[in-house]
């Protein structure tokens, strides 16, 4: 069967599931989108990032509003505690800058893009898909009612605790990394004063042994204001592992998790950035495990995977949605150019496994050097900074 006119059923209707669905609309697909939550995508409102290069040629090729709103960030500050020096700053010391361009999103502004390339009536929701059945010739999808649909084919774009990629193939993962990344955002009129100019357009990092935070301004709902994002990576006690996958959205982050970021504002931050972060209410507050995930194949007959359903890299690579928006151009790509859809899914395959394995490896070797394995920062000079970050090949854009 060719491509054109095929049916098309996508399971998530996040951030991977509508840019899969805006690929397979204009590959000339009939697209339908399952999202089990009822509609609080729309307003999260943690940050996230596309290299301007990027974030054009997705708005270029259609995917992404070329209006999308975005805070622009110009370095990186690494920052460290300087509260035992006799000039000691309420800011802490910057210890080292970097290069750092990026348009810097709020997630629920940049999903909320993304879906309005999806047609009202091809997203379902809330719909909770319990299991995806394929083989060469078409696939099923299973739902909490009973319902079964039939299409010709089936993306999965279910995140990292994934359904479908028990039904595609072994990988690894996910495997807890060991240590949390704990999340923020409130409007800017909330922070402990202005925010001083120097720090108005970098990514801000207060460095610490064995983690770091990340600060950033990011555009508001509204479109006048901004939010602060923030983000702090740290370990856990061995007592508070995450084996099993598991995330801890805000308003569920219970008080031995929380005491854990606590004692690392107190003992480690510089006081305004610990008191940012005290700024967020525990309603607010979110804590999410760290996991690293590869799939062996992303295609098992006709079900594939994208976006994070397919790979986890650790969010020190900041290119989640990056890779979500790249594997469904990459898809579009194989659909326009094979007649066929074996053709198609397994070029599709071919190109995007070995990047998100390349993405995968990056977040790890990140994470060894910024939270697993950290330099004593507070002791490096610039010079030594930079040596360390050429030594761990920092991108311009890992966070």
């Amino acid at each position: 069967m060719g491509i054109e006119e095929s049916r098309v059923g996508v399971v998530g209707g996040s951030i991977a599931g509508c840019a899969a669905a805006i690929a397979l609309r204009r590959a000339g697909c009939e697209v339908t989108v399952f999202e089990r939550s009822p509609d609080r995508l729309r307003d999260r409102g943690f940050g996230i990032g596309l290299p301007v290069s990027q974030r054009d040629e997705f708005a270029a090729a259609g995917y992404l509003d070329a209006a999308l709103p975005a805070h622009q960030t110009w370095e990186r500050l690494w920052i460290v505690d300087d509260s035992g020096s006799p000039s000691a700053s309420k800011t802490g010391r910057i210890a080292g800058r970097q290069p750092f361009v990026a348009a810097l999103n709020n997630w629920g502004i940049l999903w909320r893009s993304l879906r309005a390339g999806v047609a009202e009536g091809a997203y379902r929701q809330p719909v909770t898909v319990t299991d995806v059945e394929a083989d060469t010739d078409g696939a099923t999808i299973v739902t909490d009612s009973g319902h079964r649909h039939r299409y010709d084919l089936v993306v999965g774009a279910d995140g990292y605790r994934s359904g479908a990629r028990r039904r595609v193939g072994h990988g690894t993962g996910p495997d807890y990394a060991g240590y949390v990344l704990w999340r923020g955002s409130y409007s800017e009129s909330r922070l402990p004063g202005p925010l001083p100019s120097e720090f108005e357009h970098a990514m801000s990092m207060v460095c610490f042994p064995g983690g770091h935070g990340v600060f950033y301004l990011i555009p508001d709902f509204g479109g006048e204001q901004r939010r602060m994002n923030w983000a702090v990576y740290g370990a856990l006690p061995e007592r508070l592992r995450f084996d099993d996958p598991t995330s801890l959205p805000p308003g569920s982050v219970g008080d031995d998790v929380a005491a854990v970021l606590d004692h690392i504002l107190a003992t480690y931050f510089p006081p305004y950035w610990a008191d940012v972060v005290r700024r967020t209410t525990r309603d607010e507050l979110s804590a999410q495990p760290i996991y690293d995930v590869t799939a062996s194949t992303y295609v098992a007959g006709r079900l594939l995977l994208i976006g994070d359903a397919a790979a986890v890299a650790r969010p020190h690579t900041g290119a989640g949605a990056a890779k979500a928006l790249a594997d469904a151009r990459a898809l579009e790509r194989a659909c326009r150019e094979h007649d066929t859809w074996g053709r198609a899914l397994a070029a599709y395959d071919e190109e995007r496994r070995a990047a998100g394995e390349a993405l995968v490896e990056l977040g790890q070797r990140l994470g060894a050097a910024l939270v697993e394995r950290t330099p004593p920062w507070d002791s490096l000079t610039p010079g030594e900074f930079e040596t360390w970050m050429r030594a761990i090949h920092l991108t311009p854009y890992a966070r």
